[in-house]
This record gives C-alpha cells, structure tokens and sequence, in this order.
C-alpha cells in the first residue's frame, strides 16, 4: 500500500506509529510561484524546484532531487494494490489533490485501487487544521473512511487542474462558483486562491493586507506578525508562504513595511495609506511580477483584480 500526504507532519506520524505501508510526501507549495502548463511531470517538477530555490526556500539541485525521487516513487504505484490519498480541505490540500487526480486520470491503475481520504475536521479535535495534528491512533481510525476515486473525482480533477494552469483565469473563476459534491472543498479552495490577486481597492492581495492590519494591531515580530494574520483565515497557510509576502511589502520604490532593529517590522507612510484605502499597491510597486497557477500578472498594471465585493475577477 502507499499512502500519499500532503507534508512530513503526517508521514512522520505514519512513520512513529508504524502504520503499515510505504509513504509518499507530496510537498509543493503549489499556490507560490508558476505552475504553467507543461508537457510532462517532469517538466513542471523542474520549473517548481527553481521557483522555490529562487523564494529561498532551499537548494535547486536538492529540491530538484527531491521532486524526481518522489516523481519515481509516484510513477511505480502499479507496485501497490492499493495507493490512499490523504488530504484536507485548505488550499495547499486541494491543489495537490488536484494535480494527483489529473495524473491518475491519464494512467492504467491495473489491479490498483486508488482510493481518497478528504475530511475538514476531525471529532474532539478544535479547532481542526489538518491531517498533521492527529496522532497515529486517529489516522489509523481514519482509515477505514476512505473511499474508492471516482470517474468523476478524476474528470473534476483533470478540468480543474487545467484550468489552474491556464495562461488566463477565466475558466477557473467559473469553476469556483460551481458546486463539487464528489470535492465539497474545491470551491471555497479556489475562491481563496482567487483572493491572492490583487484586489480592486488597494492593489493588495488578502494575504498582504491581513499582514498589515496585524501590524497596525500592535504585532512586531515576523512570528507575532503571522499568528495574528492567519486569526483572519478558516484554514491557516503555512508560515514560509506568509513570510515570503511580507518581505515582498518590504521592498519597491515605495515599500509598504520597513524592517527596523531586532526583527522589527513598521508600517511606512505608503502602507498607512495603502490601509486607508489611499493608494495602490501596483503602482506603488510600479509594477507586478507574481504567478498565481499558470496566470503571470506583470507589468505596470495587474492585467487582473479581485473585486471583493462582487467576488470576482475584472480586467483592469
């Protein structure tokens, strides 16, 4: 058997507990960086590990690694009679779930039975985050839950994930307002992936300005400033992802935070007015250069905003 998971948290549980079979950490952080449309797995395993060695998040050669061992390991799930996804309900999940279902719907399984666990809580377990926060005893009881992918999870998965890749949103905004009852997580999931471009009233992501209000809040430190930005999520993101866009706001022509002594962040003059809806983030950047799925938003304007109120992308 093969267990496919979402990060080392839950493998190192499997691991401890000595849950039976052979494991599989599917770690891409899929919403930070391009994920363009490309011809094969490999291709993409190339451009995503220089996307997270340039985020500074490690070593090309080793991520790059990394990526072709666990591509292999993927790509010899024949071996198994039985591969068990494992994941939740936030972002990251879905879009890992996303790109493995995309997959298997262009393999064989043979005699392999390819089955899902997906759940967004966990009883006795508040608040629940995800599948890392359980032990050994309640992943085991887990288990038994999952359930055999159907030819529709797989057709749903194949459509969404091309469309996350698609050189324009479009196709995803429409597929955000759908409902999923075979992935009852996809649509609140890519209605916060949405949420990352920039909005139509200040050129800010949400992420960023959740950053700010924590500070205008009284939060300093980068850690007082990510615990107090991720009250506002229902499904917190990882700390690297949320550090990477604070240090964004620290620079450009006009940046919206300054780093002072001891780790330190203030908000700028151009961050006060980027809080008083005064001011746009683009043009005080002069410019945008961010991927979100295949969509490249670069050049003095955006190309695409969210407009928040009527939740949807315009063309600006």
């Amino acid at each position: 058997m093969l267990h496919i998971a979402n990060g080392e948290s839950v493998i190192s549980t499997f691991r401890q507990s000595r849950f039976p079979g052979t494991y599989l950490s599917w770690s891409d952080v899929l919403h930070d960086g391009p994920v363009p449309q490309t011809s094969t797995l490999e291709e993409l395993s190339d451009i995503r590990a220089h996307a997270l060695a340039g985020f500074g998040w490690g070593d090309y050669q080793k991520i790059r690694d990394g990526f072709a061992q666990r591509d292999r390991i993927l790509k010899e799930f024949r071996k198994h009679e039985e591969v068990v996804l494992w994941f939740e309900h936030d972002l990251f999940d879905q879009l890992q779930l996303l790109q493995l279902l995309e997959w298997f719907s262009d393999q064989d399984p043979g005699k392999t039975r390819i089955s899902l666990i997906q759940i967004n809580s966990y009883p006795g377990v508040q608040p629940f985050y995800g599948l890392g926060q359980l032990s050994g005893t309640q992943l085991s009881r887990l288990f038994p839950t999952r359930r055999t992918v159907a030819a529709e999870q797989l057709s749903i998965g194949r459509e969404v994930w091309l469309a996350f890749r698609a050189p324009s949103p479009v196709e995803l905004l429409g597929l955000s307002n759908r409902q999923f009852p075979e992935m009852p997580f996809l649509g609140p999931a890519l209605q916060r992936l949405l949420e990352e471009y920039p909005w139509t009233s200040d050129g800010l992501s949400r992420t960023q300005r959740q950053l700010l209000g924590a500070i205008k809040s009284g939060a300093a430190t980068r850690q007082e400033i990510y615990t107090a930005s991720q009250k506002f999520e229902n499904c917190p993101w990882g700390d690297s992802s949320v550090f990477l866009r604070l240090d964004w706001l620290t620079r450009g022509p006009a940046p919206a935070l300054h780093k002072a002594r001891e780790g330190r962040y203030l908000i700028t003059d151009s961050g006060s007015q980027l809080l008083a809806g005064q001011a746009d983030w683009v043009k005080l950047c002069a410019g945008i250069d961010v991927w979100l799925g295949g969509v490249h938003l670069s050049g003095d304007e955006a190309g695409w905003s969210w407009d928040a109120d009527a939740r949807k992308l315009v063309v600006t």
